[in-house]
């Protein structure tokens, strides 16, 4: 069940000091906390059965005794991570449908990009994601699809503006996060103080910028749906 890469080495004299919790002191909450505090310190790369088993003084079965595998705990954290996300984004649904897509996707972006654990598991994971982070993640899309169909828009044309949207927020969350990792050669911030970073869509000014014209796009095929 535990790969190389999981193994740890504990000193003889570190072994006959530690002291571990009794076995079934832990609770599945518990081992979720301590996935995400580890995880938030660190990354989400550095998580593994056996580092967590030592910040909570247990031994890695007793984990193993919750979730099966470290996939099993990561969709956990996901779902975790959704709602908590989903809670975050927190927008008027009573809006008009084009100020709704300015504030949603501009908080969509800016709280993603603003809280790396939530990026790893919602956008790096998205492609892994369990039925019940599925269903969580369709409950905000079924929002902005019903936003739009009270508009005018068709089913299919709304779930396609959702989609493009999303697209275009997540692939500038991550190009700010490569840009902004300690290996990048040139950080952003310090880069650019003052004005639009001409490499980089994730500069304020040019997502509002892209998102903006998207959006009159949107506009327009409302106009032309309406003609029809």
């Amino acid at each position: 069940m535990r790969g190389e890469d999981d193994r740890v080495s504990v000193s003889p004299g570190e072994r006959s000091v530690r002291k571990r919790r009794a076995r079934g002191s832990i609770s599945a909450d518990e081992i979720l906390h301590g996935a995400y505090e580890l995880a938030s310190a660190e990354s989400l790369d550095s998580l593994s059965m056996p580092r967590l088993a030592q910040r909570l003084d247990v031994g890695v079965t007793s984990i193993y005794w919750y979730f099966r595998s470290k996939e099993e705990l990561l969709d956990v954290m996901t779902e975790r991570a959704l709602a908590e996300f989903d809670q975050a984004i927190n927008v008027p649904v009573d809006l008009a449908w084009d100020e709704y897509l300015t504030t949603y996707f501009t908080a969509y972006r800016d709280v993603l990009r603003d809280n790396s654990l939530w990026c790893d598991l919602i956008v790096m994971r998205g492609s892994a994601l369990s039925p019940e982070a599925l269903r969580v993640a369709k409950q905000r899309v079924d929002v902005v699809v019903d936003i739009l169909t009270k508009a005018g828009f068709a089913t299919d044309d709304a779930l396609r503006a959702h989609a493009v949207l999303s697209v275009y927020a997540r692939g500038a969350i991550l190009h700010y996060r490569q840009w902004d990792s300690p290996d990048s050669p040139v950080r952003i911030d310090a880069e650019f103080p003052d004005q639009i970073d001409p490499f980089s869509v994730t500069a304020d000014e040019a997502f509002a910028f892209g998102l903006q014209n998207a959006i009159r796009g949107l506009r327009a095929l409302l106009a032309q749906s309406a003609k029809r």
